[in-house]
């Protein structure tokens, strides 16, 4: 049998010398990570904003939103959704160096906090407590909003820290992600609270459509920017920028974010303002749209991932 010789050649593989595409996060059960943080933005936007304005029927379908969709999403992505507390401290120091955990964490808080707000503000608002009882579930009442809003913010843009932290996906490693992601979600939550209002007639449209207008064109400028800022990187953020732009993910970037998310809402909420009666359908179209550019954002960012090389870039 021949002795091994002191060198070893190295076989490079597809995945050392070329950029890959990432497929965890988006395909096959990487969906659900997908679908999860559609609704964690979705839920944190229409809970923040809808706390905010003092709606408590979006406040109730907001923390819905978390609970029956987002975290059992993510739950059953993990595979052991009963082992979940081992995420959660004192569990675990994970915390102090996984997104994931820290996540886990923010929800939970999130979900306790936002059931007794909901709960106090119920017995508030139905005369359900007098006198010192009152003062005492006001207090309660105030206490758990700011809890449950500072950790629904929270909620809703961990997931962009954890891929900003991806150093080996250049096109999510930058800090503006988590400000796309808060931002868009505020703007999908002001979409939900108009729908929400058409129903139980108790909502500002008027007023939320002129802070929807503004959001659009600054979350429109934002997504110029960032496009720009990964256009002006290393070679693998400017390929993804590229896909994005008229590579395989151009057609749900053009017609699910740009078009569907931003120009038909903005267009419509303009149109709006010259409209004297009858502005629920074309208001139903543009939440239609606005909630569609939701999935269709997450899901660019996602299928745009693409791991640099382990060997210098060869583009």
């Amino acid at each position: 049998m021949k002795a091994r010789t002191s060198r070893q050649w190295i076989v490079p593989h597809e995945w050392m010398v070329l950029p890959m595409r990432q497929v965890e996060w988006i395909e096959r059960k990487g969906r659900l990570v997908w679908l999860a943080e559609v609704f964690s933005a979705l839920g944190m936007g229409l809970y923040l904003v809808a706390l905010i304005a003092g709606n408590w029927w979006a406040t109730l379908i907001g923390w819905l939103l978390i609970v029956l969709f987002k975290m059992p999403l993510h739950l059953f992505y993990l595979g052991k959704p009963l082992r979940f507390w081992r995420a959660i401290p004192p569990f675990t120091k994970a915390w102090k160096t996984s997104w994931l955990a820290r996540g886990m964490f923010f929800s939970t808080v999130f979900i306790a906090a936002g059931f007794v707000q909901l709960l106090m503000s119920y017995i508030i608002i139905n005369g359900v407590a007098s006198g010192a009882a009152l003062d005492g579930v006001t207090f309660v009442n105030w206490i758990a909003s700011i809890l449950a809003g500072v950790f629904i913010v929270l909620t809703g843009m961990y997931a962009g820290f954890a891929m900003s932290y991806c150093k080996s996906v250049p096109f999510w490693n930058t800090d503006l992600l988590p400000l796309v992601f808060l931002l868009m979600g505020v703007a999908d939550g002001l979409a939900l609270l108009m729908g929400v209002g058409l129903v139980t007639h108790d909502v500002d449209i008027e007023r939320l459509e002129s802070i929807s207008r503004v959001l659009l064109i600054v979350n429109a400028l934002l997504i110029v920017v960032y496009l720009a800022h990964a256009w002006r990187r290393r070679s693998v953020a400017k390929l993804a920028a590229r896909d994005l732009l008229v590579g395989r993910t151009a057609l749900v970037f053009w017609i699910g974010i740009v078009a569907l998310g931003i120009v038909v809402p903005l267009a419509i909420s303009f149109a709006t303002v010259f409209m004297e009666s009858d502005i629920a359908r074309p208001l139903i179209v543009a939440i239609v749209c606005h909630t569609i550019g939701a999935f269709a954002l997450k899901y660019a960012l996602l299928k745009a991932g693409i791991y640099k090389s382990v060997l210098p870039e060869a583009l």
